[in-house]
């Protein structure tokens, strides 16, 4: 499950033919064709997971963007009781899209430069003294806790909190650290399997494309 693989140049007829190759869920789709190929509804579609007798998560999925026109309306406007009210939803599939949305907004502040404010200074040479830089933090739930709420569900004596820290223990304890990263090394990572893995992955997604719209 590489992602480096996945964004590897393939050849015109390949291409083509992978292109018109359909998947039965867009995690297959992600992990064969790269997370940046899967459309706004397929990577809304993993997070929700599994949908209800007669109304796919792909169709669930395509409902939100309905209401929301697509990743960046959800980012302006929707709530946690608006998206569990869509019928297929519910608070746990909603917690785990706006986990993605705030890691966007997350990967945007940390992504955008820092502008120095002057202040007023006693002197020339004050003014000249380099200060140190203070470092962003999070308002709200923490790094973990978001890849957390993406996790969903821990294994026996390990929760997914702790799968969490421990994953992003690994790099730079930051959600900045996961972006790049070849997803077959998060499966080192005790109680991550190759569902929760594509999860994360498209949380990933998400979060840069709405980095990029802000």
């Amino acid at each position: 499950m590489s992602r480096e693989a996945a964004s590897t140049q393939i050849s015109p007829p390949e291409a083509e033919k992978q292109t018109q190759k359909t998947w039965s869920h867009p995690g297959g789709k992600l992990v064969e064709m790269g997370s940046h190929t899967l459309k706004q509804a397929e990577l809304l579609a993993i997070l929700i997971g599994s949908g209800t007798p007669g109304r796919p998560a792909i169709d669930i999925a395509n409902a939100i963007l309905d209401i929301y026109i697509g990743l960046y309306g959800i980012h302006r406007q929707a709530t946690a009781e608006d998206l569990a009210r869509i019928p297929g939803m519910g608070p746990r599939k909603a917690a785990r899209i706006l986990a993605a949305i705030e890691m966007g907004r997350r990967v945007y502040k940390r992504r955008r430069p820092q502008v120095a404010i002057p202040q007023v200074e006693k002197d020339l040479f004050s003014a000249l003294t380099p200060h140190s830089e203070k470092k962003i933090e999070p308002q709200g739930p923490s790094d973990v806790d978001l890849i957390a709420e993406i996790i969903g569900s821990g294994i026996k004596g390990r929760s997914a909190k702790v799968i969490a820290n421990d994953l992003l223990s690994r790099y730079d304890s930051s959600i900045m650290g996961l972006f790049g990263q070849d997803m077959g090394d998060f499966l080192r990572v005790k109680g991550l399997d190759s569902v929760k893995i594509i999860r994360i992955c498209a949380s990933l997604e998400i979060a840069n494309r709405i980095a990029n719209a802000i």
